[in-house]
């Protein structure tokens, strides 16, 4: 890996609201030009086009997923040796050496600390040091401060929205939509992290449950009894339910600040 400085970055993640802190702390904090994509297709035409340094990338999105994107890359001559780095929950030691063995140069686990992420990124990019004046970077980290917190208004608004389409994907599963329960997966799972990073420990508890009693039902065998999945499937909407009121009682009381950035793992 080149030794010169980092300087661009584009990130790679379906949560609009994810994109927009990692932006914002990278580029205050950090002093580097970031770019966003929504999508692994898009960062392939914008890693075209642009040449980063480095892309940071989610790993589980719609359509083509974190390794996958990188698969595609790497069998493309002008993005096959820009280097990436994957931002995801999926930390267990078997899962990172995956992701090392697809080719990623390291990884940062979710939730993550925005005032953190700028050095855990120049730290992998195998920087000992990153140059941050003293006043310039309290500024910054006091514009990241109320970009999150304004932010996490957002995740919960969003978020209630989500609920409602959770309801109304459970009750097709229950009259026998299986294909649906990739989808609540997946909101679950958007949730689940997002939650965590804005400090909304129980609903990220809540969207943690969710997704694993829709991985469950996905993996379960055409042997399994009606009677059994009926009773997962119930399972999902009492969860679903209790994600509701998680919500509203953080929009009632949301997290401070400080407890937003330290991420609520």
């Amino acid at each position: 890996m080149s030794t010169r400085k980092l300087q661009s970055v584009l990130y790679v993640d379906d949560d609009p609201d994810i994109c927009e802190i990692v932006q914002t702390a990278l580029c205050l904090i950090a002093g580097l030009t970031v770019h966003t994509a929504g999508s692994g297709e898009r960062a392939i035409e914008l890693a075209h086009e642009l040449r980063p340094d480095l892309v940071l990338m989610d790993v589980m999105m719609p359509g083509l997923d974190g390794p996958s994107t990188l698969q595609r890359m790497r069998e493309s001559a002008p993005l096959a040796s820009i280097p990436v780095i994957f931002l995801t929950a999926k930390v267990l030691p078997a899962e990172v050496a995956r992701f090392h063995q697809l080719g990623a140069i390291g990884v940062i686990g979710k939730p993550f600390d925005p005032l953190a992420i700028g050095n855990d990124l120049c730290a992998l990019w195998k920087e000992a040091d990153t140059a941050r004046g003293g006043s310039s970077a309290h500024s910054a980290e006091s514009h990241v401060q109320a970009q999150v917190s304004a932010l996490a208004g957002r995740f919960l608004q969003r978020t209630k929205g989500d609920v409602v389409r959770l309801v109304e994907l459970i009750e097709r599963a229950q009259h026998g939509e299986r294909a649906v329960l990739e989808e609540i997966e997946r909101l679950a799972h958007s949730i689940h992290g997002a939650g965590a990073t804005f400090g909304f420990a129980e609903v990220s508890a809540a969207g943690g449950t969710i997704e694993r009693l829709a991985q469950g039902v996905t993996a379960s065998t055409a042997i399994a009894s009606s009677a059994v999945e009926a009773n997962a499937l119930q399972r999902l909407m009492n969860y679903t339910q209790r994600l509701a009121q998680e919500i509203e009682a953080a929009d009632q009381s949301p997290p401070g600040t400080a407890e937003l950035l330290q991420g609520q793992g």
